[in-house]
């Protein structure tokens, strides 16, 4: 599905039975299993949207265990959200998707929680060859507020972010940006072998003592000297902040790692066509339910 458009979408899934049998194939490939007992000798019911297990009997669904577990939205609205969401480069309002999906706002916006949250990037993945690292303030009124600023009366939210050059790239919703906070996400995410490029934030001056091959341009004076720069972090902290103003307006502390989210895992699949993009986000459906009342609580 490397091309997609409404038009194609809607040829794709053109009702619940399709949509049930795209992600019953996208999960199990032909062969399903029993998320009870772990049996594959299953077959399927008249309904052809509910599965039995022969050794324990129980009946399922392809929902069982996703994202979709327990929704009462048909699974054609969901997929519709899914794909205007990771294909419109800067996202989709909850406002605007309430109305193409013929739902309230409160039902969009759980519905665009659910998917952002979905593609939360919680893998080993190190991140290798030229990696710029950077940290920003995203949200909140004040300006000049820098990261390590005592004002208490700011809300802005600070966000760290790993990126390989012409690559992969990680973020983190962190406290401030002094080394105990900063540090052991470098540690976690970047491979000892890769050169690290930075500002001169003190925070980052133990990287050489680290190990890492570490280089900082002074913003103070120049953005670039030979190949060391941070102008790929900056580009990303540059359109993140323009799509959550254009599109979402504001964005709380609390669900500012799900934006990150969302508008990383855009970046990380820049190279796809959106209907590859669609495809690839069903690799992250499973085991990724998110209640009501653990989005708010």
């Amino acid at each position: 599905m490397e091309t997609l458009n409404l038009i194609a979408f809607y040829n794709r899934f053109p009702n619940e039975d399709a949509c049930h049998a795209y992600l019953a194939e996208s999960r199990w490939h032909g062969e399903p299993i029993c998320p009870h007992c772990g049996c594959l000798d299953v077959y399927t019911l008249k309904s052809r949207r509910i599965f039995k297990c022969t050794a324990c009997m129980k009946q399922f669904s392809a929902r069982i265990g996703t994202i979709f577990e327990e929704s009462r939205l048909p699974l054609q609205k969901w997929f519709l959200a899914i794909y205007l969401l990771t294909s419109h480069k800067k996202g989709v309002s909850s406002i605007q998707m309430s109305k193409h999906l013929g739902i309230t706002q409160k039902s969009a916006w759980f519905l665009l929680q659910r998917i952002r949250h979905a593609v939360l990037d919680g893998s080993d993945r190190l991140l290798n060859g030229i990696v710029e690292v950077d940290e920003t303030y995203i949200g909140g009124h004040q300006k000049g507020v820098g990261m390590n600023a005592s004002n208490k009366s700011t809300n802005k939210t600070p966000v760290m972010g790993l990126v390989e050059r012409k690559g992969h790239i990680k973020t983190h919703i962190v406290t401030k940006g002094s080394a105990p906070y900063l540090l052991p996400h470098i540690i976690k995410d970047i491979d000892p072998r890769a050169t690290v490029m930075t500002d001169q934030l003190k925070a980052y001056h133990a990287l050489t003592a680290m190990g890492y091959p570490h280089y900082s341009v002074n913003h103070t004076k120049e953005y670039v000297v030979g190949t060391v720069h941070t102008n790929t972090i900056e580009g990303y902290w540059s359109h993140l902040k323009s799509g959550i103003d254009a599109i979402y307006i504001g964005v709380s502390r609390k669900h500012m790692a799900k934006y990150a989210g969302e508008f990383g895992y855009r970046y990380n699949t820049r190279e796809m066509k959106d209907g590859e993009r669609f495809e690839n986000w069903f690799g992250y459906a499973s085991g990724k339910r998110l209640t009501y009342k653990g989005l708010i609580g």
